[in-house]
């Protein structure tokens, strides 16, 4: 019932055709935006083939820049850092291509690196996602968004809101779940965490 409900949030939002006013609503050359949050009452989880453990969850945090290199074209990076018990901790480096359809509706792809550590055996993955982006909002300061990803080494939805404080600064306030997978011994880390976060945009 939860993913159901989840994603009829999801396709309402990217399929609404209400103006959004968030970071980027209009990709242009030379535009961007610099984004940094903290994850709060976070999760990491271990699944392999024969065990699952709760690893717990410390607060981490979540850096990023999109930069627009043509219009209707950007280039986005998101870093993703995620600790729990048992020297276990998961990054993320991801670097993908954006490309804006609509002022509502975006889809991307590109790149991915994790790095795993469970009780100090750290290994690595590498490999693509693409995805969607639906944005929506809901008045003169406030939006709304919805992003789905999915690849050989990542699986990852996020909802959230953002708000105006200024012209050039928002705060915003997300969900983000993703399994990091593809790991040796068929192993996966998955992650959820609530993250409170400022965007810059230039």
């Amino acid at each position: 019932m939860k993913k159901l409900l989840l994603g009829t949030l999801v396709a309402g939002l990217l399929v609404s055709s209400v103006s959004f006013a968030s970071p980027l609503s209009k990709i242009e050359a030379g535009k961007g935006k610099i984004d940094a949050s903290l994850s709060f009452g976070s999760g990491l989880k271990i699944d392999g083939d024969k065990y699952t453990q709760d690893l717990g969850g410390d607060t981490r945090y979540r850096l990023g820049a999109t930069y627009g290199v043509s219009d209707k074209l950007a280039l986005d990076y998101l870093y993703a850092s995620h600790e729990g018990d048992h020297s276990s901790s998961v990054q993320s480096h991801q670097v993908n291509l954006i490309y804006q359809f609509t002022p509502n509706f975006d889809l991307f792809g590109g790149y991915v690196y994790n790095k795993g550590k469970y009780y100090g055996d750290s290994q690595s993955t590498s490999g693509y996602q693409v995805g969607a982006i639906g944005k929506i909002g809901l008045n003169e300061r406030t939006n709304a968004w919805a992003k789905f990803g999915i690849g050989n080494t990542i699986t990852q939805y996020e909802i959230g809101l953002g708000y105006d404080i200024t012209k050039n600064w928002e705060a915003n306030l997300f969900y983000n779940d993703t399994k990091y997978k593809d790991f040796d011994h068929n192993e996966s880390f998955k992650t959820h965490s609530i993250n409170l976060g400022a965007t810059y945009k230039f």
